[in-house]
């Protein structure tokens, strides 16, 4: 017969392993979520850059494009 003690701990033990998952779940999903936001950028960025391509591709009389990062200048 299984004693009612080594019932409570196997059920302390599952639960303590449960809310291991459970927060190896939730960083996964931010790092999930901060790799995605990473991702736009990129993708913003290589718009950007074919966008400026195109623009200097059919402006060839005037004079070249200049990127100013107003980040740094703040």
């Amino acid at each position: 017969m299984i004693d009612i003690k080594t019932i409570e701990s196997k059920l302390e033990e599952l639960n303590s392993n449960k809310l291991v998952v459970q927060e190896r779940i939730t960083k996964a999903s931010e790092t999930i979520k901060q790799a995605n936001a990473d991702l736009n950028a990129i993708a913003g960025a290589i718009q950007l850059c074919e966008q400026l391509i195109v623009s200097s591709n059919t402006d060839k009389g005037d004079k070249p494009v200049e990127i100013v990062d107003e980040w740094r200048n703040n």
